[in-house]
């Protein structure tokens, strides 16, 4: 059973979203707050599978805590909820599981469940996958396992969709690029370069100005390229020896 800290101030909505929890049969209630701080001290000290954060409540506010709970107890998913819907963009961008509206309704709850469940299966996926030295993507309703060797470069194509370019084809993920860099955290050969773009710098063969605040950067034997941010050349250059 997954366990869960659930942080709301208003003490009858988070009554009535524990028993809607419990309806589930998949999530135990650990720890309950009324603030920010409270929330942050639950995290740490019980280190769950999901936070569900209320957006607005006292102390730091739930996308603060969720930053914070990120940064100290990163395997544990966040669930927003608020009853406005204006801050949904601000949810997504730190990579949260979903975003609920009240009043709360059973059958979001429970798709909230499966997003988290499929998550979680995902991050199993991941584990074995770094020990086969490949990256595991969802794509097309199918799990596929690309082997680290022929990655190209990563791409961030739109809101929703992340394109993996390989020497073979391209494939399409909704997997974001935050969570494919995740996966390759560790591995000195991927770099995210710019907010769009991560790169296997072993393909790497030409790095050009391209604007004031970018370069350019060209892949041997392919023909897309790729945009290295002013402020993440130095760091390239150095992992290339170039500095």
């Amino acid at each position: 059973m997954l366990t869960a800290i659930i942080a709301d101030d208003n003490v009858a909505e988070r009554t009535y979203f524990c028993g809607l929890l419990r309806e589930t049969q998949k999530v135990k209630v650990v720890g309950e707050a009324a603030d920010g701080l409270a929330a942050l001290d639950l995290a740490s000290h019980l280190r769950p599978d999901i936070a569900f954060l209320d957006i607005q409540m006292p102390g730091p506010n739930g996308l603060e805590v969720a930053r914070e709970i990120m940064t100290t107890v990163p395997l544990t998913l966040i669930v927003f909820f608020t009853a406005h819907s204006g801050y949904a963009a601000n949810a997504f961008e730190i990579n949260s599981v979903d975003y609920l509206l009240k009043p709360f309704d059973a059958f979001r709850v429970r798709k909230a469940l499966a997003r988290i469940e499929e998550k979680l299966a995902l991050r199993q996926v991941n584990k074995r996958s770094q020990k086969l030295n490949k990256l595991a993507l969802k794509s097309r309703g199918e799990m596929i396992l690309i082997d680290l060797n022929e990655i190209v470069f990563i791409e961030k194509s739109g809101k929703n969709t992340t394109i993996v370019h390989t020497v073979k084809r391209d494939f399409t993920t909704s997997q974001t690029i935050g969570e494919l860099e995740q996966q390759l955290e560790g591995n000195d050969c991927f770099q995210r370069v710019h907010k769009s773009y991560l790169i296997n710098l072993n393909m790497v063969e030409r790095i050009s100005p391209f604007a004031d605040n970018s370069f350019v950067v060209r892949f041997a034997g392919y023909k897309k390229d790729a945009l290295i941010s002013r402020n993440n050349i130095e760091l390239v250059k150095k992992h290339l020896n170039l500095a």
